[in-house]
């Protein structure tokens, strides 16, 4: 998804996975990488789409908040 994000800003980069996904087939860090130039601009995307994220509000609706015990 952040490759995506990156490479729609005219930012080429590619993932990096780690040798754990190709023999467990499970989904492990990766790495993503930008070229040197590239770097502080793809940084200050990031940071301004991490921003943008609205926070996550815990609360599940299965959560009985009233409940009396």
């Amino acid at each position: 998804m952040v490759r995506n994000l990156l490479t729609g800003e005219g930012i080429a980069c590619l993932v990096q996975t780690s040798d754990a996904v190709a023999y467990l087939g499970v989904i492990s860090p990766c790495r993503l990488l930008v070229r040197d130039a590239d770097l502080d601009r793809a940084t200050e995307f990031l940071r301004a789409w991490d921003e943008s994220i609205p926070e996550l509000d815990h609360q599940t609706e299965y959560e009985d908040h009233d409940a009396q015990d």
